[in-house]
């Protein structure tokens, strides 16, 4: 997922950056940095990890935590 396609993701979703962290179990800094593709702190590249991209794909489906039948 590039900073792009998560930026389009959350308003898709109609999120605040505070909402997308709480959601995502990250802090809101970290939500800045999947934005932007950059660090603000190190000024490093960040990219979307996989299973933050698979969470953003389970709730736009609206798909809660997994339970066992």
């Amino acid at each position: 997922m590039t900073p792009a396609e998560f930026t389009a993701w959350q308003a898709h979703m109609g999120l605040t950056v505070r909402a997308t962290a709480e959601l995502l179990g990250v802090a809101p800094s970290t939500v800045q940095a999947y934005r932007t593709g950059t660090s603000r702190a190190t000024g490093r590249p960040v990219a979307v990890p996989h299973v933050v991209a698979l969470a953003c794909a389970a709730l736009a489906a609206r798909l809660g935590p997994w339970r066992s039948e």
